[in-house]
This record gives C-alpha cells, sequence and structure tokens, in this order.
C-alpha cells in the first residue's frame, strides 16, 4: 500500500520534501563540496567563509546527490544526440545556437584511485584509474592570409625551455644547465584567435565512452556548425581514436610543445656535447616550426644509420631507440605538423590549456590518501566539469531544481 502526502509550503519555497537546508545554502555546500581539495576542507571552508557549520557527511551527500542528477541529465542528452543521424552529428547543432568562430577540441587524461566497497583488490595491486578530460573551447576567428610568424620564436630557441620540454617528452637524465621554469599559461608568442569560452568535459568512463559524451557536448554548442573546427592534442593513440571516431571533419593539430620535445630527446641522444645538441635541437625546431617535418625525418634517419638500430631489448634511455621512438612519432604525426597553415589560420598550437584544466580537475580528485567510490567519483568529476566550465550549467540546475521541488513525496507504508 503507497500513500501520497502534499506539503505546499515547501512546495511554495522550492525545497524538496527531504531537504534539511535551503536551495540558497545547498548550492554553497555542492560548490565547495565540488571545488575543495576534500569533504572535510569543504566544511571548513563552509564554517570560515559562509558561517555555516554544517556536517562533512551532509556535505557529502549532497554533492554526489547534485552531481548525480547532472549526470542523468547529461546522459539523456547524450542518447538524444546519439539518435540522431551521422551527418547531422558532424555538421548540425541546435537551431537556437550559434556556431563559433573557431571550434577547437582538445582531450587528457588524469588520475584518481577508485574503490567500491566488497570490490577485490585489483590483480595489479593499485587502485589507480584514469578519469578523462576535454576542453571544448570558443575561439574568434583569425586568419591572416599568410603565416604571420614564420621564424622560430626567440624563446623556443633559449635553452630556458629545455626544461619544460624535457618534462614533457619525459627525457631521462638530468638537464644540462640550469633553467628556470617557463609558464605556459603565458600570453602565446604568435597570433591565434582569442578564447570566448571554455566548456569542461571531466568523467571516468572508457575512452570509447568518453568520446560520444564529448561529443554530444560539442553538438549542443554548435561547434558541428563552425566553419573551423580544430582537435589538437598529444599525439596517444587512445586519443587519435576517439578524434577518428568523434570529431574526423575537424583539422587535427599535433601540440607543438610535444613535437618539440621529441626533438630535444633526439637531439641528446645524438651528441653528448650539450652546446652540440642544443644547436641540433634548433635546427630542428626550425623545420618543425616551418613544417619541414620530412627534412627532421630525413636527418634522424641519417643519425640512426651511424648509430645502429637498438636491439629489442634496448631500454627507454638508449640513444639508438630514443632516435628509433622520434623518427617514428615524426613519420606517423607529419600530417598533422602543418604548422604555418594553423598560424595562418588562427589555430591554436598547443594543449596549454588542457594540462592546466587536468591539473584543476586532479586538485579535487587525485591523491594519494583519497579513494572514491564509482558513483562518487562519476558524480564528482562531472560537478568539477560543471563548475570550470565558462557557461556555468549548474545555474540552470539550480532553476530546474528549485522548480522541481512540488510538495509531494510518495513511500511505501508498511503493511
Amino acid at each position: 500500500m503507497s500513500s501520497v502526502f502534499f506539503f505546499p509550503q515547501l512546495a511554495e519555497l522550492g525545497l524538496r520534501v527531504e531537504a534539511t537546508v535551503s536551495p540558497r545554502v545547498e548550492q554553497k555546500m555542492v560548490y565547495a563540496g565540488a571545488g575543495s581539495t576534500s569533504f572535510e576542507q569543504a566544511r571548513k571552508d563552509l564554517l570560515h567563509l559562509a558561517n555555516l557549520d554544517i556536517k562533512t557527511e551532509r556535505v557529502r551527500r549532497a554533492t554526489t546527490r547534485n552531481g548525480k542528477a547532472r549526470l542523468a541529465l547529461t546522459r539523456l542528452l547524450e542518447q538524444a544526440f546519439l539518435e540522431k543521424p551521422i551527418p547531422e552529428q558532424l555538421r548540425g547543432g541546435p537551431a537556437d545556437q550559434e556556431a563559433p568562430p573557431i571550434a577547437a577540441v582538445m582531450c587528457d587524461g588524469g588520475r584518481y584511485q577508485r574503490f567500491d566497497r566488497g570490490e577485490a583488490k585489483p590483480e595489479s595491486g593499485s587502485f589507480w584509474r584514469e578519469s578523462r578530460v576535454a576542453c571544448l573551447l570558443s575561439m574568434t576567428a583569425a586568419s591572416y592570409g599568410n603565416d604571420p610568424g614564420s621564424d622560430l620564436p626567440d624563446f623556443l630557441k633559449d635553452v630556458s625551455i629545455a626544461k619544460k620540454l624535457a618534462e614533457i617528452g619525459q627525457v631521462q637524465g638530468e638537464n644540462p644547465v640550469a633553467q628556470k621554469q617557463t609558464d605556459q599559461d603565458q600570453d602565446s608568442p604568435w597570433e591565434r584567435g582569442e578564447m570566448l569560452s571554455k566548456e569542461v568535459v571531466a568523467s571516468s568512463r572508457n575512452w570509447k565512452q568518453f568520446g560520444s559524451q564529448v561529443a554530444s557536448q560539442a553538438w549542443y554548442r554548435g561547434f558541428g556548425k563552425a566553419t573551423h573546427k580544430v582537435f589538437v592534442s598529444d599525439g596517444s593513440s587512445a586519443i587519435e581514436e576517439l578524434q577518428a571516431a568523434w570529431f574526423s571533419d575537424y583539422t587535427s593539430v599535433l601540440d607543438i610543445m610535444h613535437a618539440l620535445s621529441y626533438s630535444l630527446a633526439a637531439a641528446r641522444a645524438i651528441h653528448s656535447d650539450r652546446d652540440t645538441a642544443w644547436q641540433c635541437y634548433q635546427q630542428f625546431a626550425t623545420w618543425i616550426w616551418r613544417g619541414e617535418v620530412d627534412q627532421v625525418i630525413a636527418s634522424l634517419a641519417e643519425h640512426q644509420q651511424q648509430l645502429g638500430e637498438p636491439p629489442a631489448d634496448a631500454s627507454e634511455s638508449d640513444p639508438r631507440e630514443i632516435v628509433r621512438r622520434s623518427r617514428v612519432y615524426y613519420s606517423n604525426h607529419r600530417s598533422r605538423m602543418n604548422y604555418p597553415l594553423y598560424r595562418e589560420k588562427g589555430y591554436p598550437l598547443t594543449s596549454s590549456i588542457m594540462e592546466s584544466t587536468v591539473k584543476q580537475v586532479s586538485r579535487r580528485v587525485k591523491g594519494t590518501e583519497k579513494f572514491w567510490s564509482s558513483e562518487g567519483g562519476e558524480a564528482v568529476l562531472q560537478l568539477r566539469g560543471d563548475y570550470l566550465s565558462t557557461s556555468d550549467p549548474m545555474v540552470a540546475h539550480w532553476k530546474r531544481a528549485i522548480a522541481a521541488a512540488n510538495g509531494f513525496r510518495t513511500y511505501r507504508l508498511s503493511a
């Protein structure tokens, strides 16, 4: 037997029947829960910044509940997108959504620990899993008619860039000279379109499932209708497969910083003298900047012949293996390295904004002491992406939540 009870006073206030706080307070709880480094830290933030004394568990429950609600809507929109014909998925979009002058998509992965109660310990002994993050960037058009920067920028010639390139390429050994940290978030030294908005998608789904989620979100932003569409990545196979499946009509751009990191690694492997190695890197970098990748490949092939092919059991630090790996990398991605054309059209050349976004997401979910359930982790990743998005989808979420508070509660009475 079931009964329905009506609480009109709660409906008038926009409160759920089960609510213990006002909508305004719940918004603060969820914002803190999704943005602080932990739910405990969220409790402290609420106490010191909003004078709200709320238990940690209540913050966690409110955050997870609203994250699941956002997920449910995201999945409904994704399903509606998947039911559309492929031409509409690729080139269509909502009638009321204008296409951005330049639509840019970037993807990368982060890390977090997942553990569900009752689950057996993984065979690897590690609970670390990969999170997936995407940035959908709307940019202004900036077509110049010709390459506005044919000369290699000075900062890419300066030895101070070596540390950052070594970190990107995970080059073994110490850096040859003392270097200062470079800031990838500085203003770009080359011309490009300006960013109008950034939407962030974050999930624990595998790359195949994540691809449809990203494509769905891009479609609702009018990306399919854009004249200029760009996909920037570091060249990893998983992200390349995602692009081929969901963004095949986008211009594919290899992050130039990742491309240069292989140049530095190869130059250091070829020459033991640091000055000679730096001169070699500068030559490789100049060719790459000018889009003359075939010259880099030919030069690496000559050096490979001099060094010899690496044996099957060669270590990653073996100079012969480093040169071989660089040569294969450029051969595989040469079609994605037409940087003069990309500069002419004002396209982004790096995914530095993607890397910084992954760090912002990881700040919430990554940590040796943090373990997430499948549901809880996915809910917080959804909210983290929402709060990092320019459009602030949580504003609409709270309006829907208040409107849905109709004052009714249905539950089953015991016999």
